[in-house]
């Protein structure tokens, strides 16, 4: 995935199509389980949704946001994330890369949940869940002010 990434970059060369996607997803469910054997059993569940936080994210805040404008949740708007980041300034290359950091951070946090204390893990989930309210409010994201397509 990785080295996929090279050529996916701004501007993409190539596009992962739904084999892909569906084996990569594959792999994430699979990995899921077998962490699921090790640790405890919330921790277990909590890790692979930590993991996957931005896309997670991103697509519950757009359903919330949709919801409470009493739009349909499938019609498109330029709230997501990447939109929101282009409206603030960003470049498309520093929106992307901004997003590659903070789903990185969501991994090094679902890496760690699994080799520390209850109360550790504890306070890692309450710190994240800290950081994506604060960046979310900054970002306007939570707001019923989504921009319209």
């Amino acid at each position: 995935a990785m080295g996929f990434l090279y050529y996916n970059f701004n501007p993409a060369r190539i596009f992962m199509g739904d084999t892909g996607s569906m084996f990569l997803g594959f792999m994430l469910a699979g990995i899921s389980v077998v962490g699921a054997v090790k640790s405890a059993a919330t921790i277990a569940l909590i890790v692979p949704i930590l993991a996957l936080g931005l896309p997670i994210l991103d697509t519950t805040f757009a359903i919330v946001r949709r919801a409470r404008n009493h739009r349909p949740i499938f019609k498109p708007d330029k709230g997501h994330l990447h939109h929101r980041l282009l409206a603030h300034g960003f470049s498309q290359k520093q929106a992307v890369l901004l997003m590659y950091v903070v789903s990185a951070l969501f991994g090094l946090c679902a890496l760690a949940l699994t080799a520390v204390s209850i109360q550790a893990a504890a306070l890692i989930i309450l710190l994240v869940a800290a950081a994506v309210f604060v960046g979310a409010r900054k970002l306007g994201i939570l707001g019923m002010d989504a921009p319209q397509k």
